[in-house]
């Protein structure tokens, strides 16, 4: 599959505290959650907000929201994966407005020391009701707050219009299937055609019609895989697309490969 991102939504609308252990390659993508990774073993290649590193056994990768993250297996790692909800990171949210944490804390004797509350963490997710969210919360103030106190922070990247974005995003996740035009989707959102054009562009890094289309490729693959011998024409037209020249345009900014390869793939 070619170089692209794509917006995660579902961190944003479960908005919750989610700790789980990670590993494999991470496909470039962005959400609006804080992400914190403690890395257990092996080594990653890094790319977080433009930024490329190199992070291994004991460092700490921070993702601040909104940034565009992928990780790369060199040649293999286990990591722990923190992402925070918006409405559990009130207690900070008001630092990260201007300043976040480098996205490569390498400090490893420091971040050792925060790894029993990373363990602890992963007890109490273990268990459910409010005294559990409660716990979790505690710990998840621990680890942000020690690493706010322990490492320098850096100007964080302005994120104009963002609650337009993505609400605009999560309307094509519901709507890719019908007509979308740049006309429609500022008509929604009550923007001016070219203020939203340029915004969109700005921050999602593609044309609307661009990132549409992307959208109605990813879930007519995934429609297709679940099939036992997909019928493409029906596909393509059910998935928003008005014509067979467009989809195949579409298609091949995704993949290298045609369709009938792609389609047989299940993982």
């Amino acid at each position: 599959m070619k170089k692209s991102f794509f917006y995660e939504p579902q961190h944003d609308r479960t908005d919750a505290i989610e700790f789980f252990p990670g590993a494999g390659h991470t496909m470039p993508h962005f959400h609006r959650c804080i992400e914190i990774l403690y890395i257990t073993d092996g080594s990653i290649d890094c790319e977080i907000g433009g930024e490329k590193f190199f992070a291994e056994k004991d460092d700490i990768v921070f993702t601040h929201k909104c940034a565009v993250h992928e990780l790369i297996p060199a040649p293999e790692y286990n990591d722990l994966v923190l992402i925070i909800g918006q409405s559990y990171s009130d207690d900070f949210s008001g630092i990260f407005q201007k300043q976040t944490l480098p996205a490569h804390l390498s400090d490893r004797t420091f971040n050792r020391s925060l790894r029993r509350y990373f363990d602890a963490l992963g007890e109490a997710n273990k268990r459910s009701g409010a005294g559990a969210e409660l716990v979790k919360k505690g710990f998840v103030d621990v680890i942000v707050g020690n690493l706010l106190g322990h490492y320098k922070r850096v100007p964080a990247s302005s994120t104009p219009a963002l609650g337009t974005v993505v609400n605009a995003l999560n309307y094509i996740d519901e709507h890719y299937a019908e007509p979308i035009t740049l006309d429609s989707v500022s008509g929604v959102f009550g923007y001016n055609k070219y203020y939203f054009s340029r915004l969109f562009n700005r921050y999602v890094g593609e044309t609307l019609n661009s990132y549409v289309n992307m959208i109605r490729v990813r879930n007519l693959v995934a429609r297709a895989q679940r099939e036992d011998d997909p019928r493409l024409a029906p596909l393509v037209f059910e998935c928003g697309f008005d014509s067979m020249t467009t989809f195949y345009r579409s298609f091949a900014r995704c993949y290298d490969r045609p369709p009938t390869e792609v389609f047989r793939k299940r993982d």
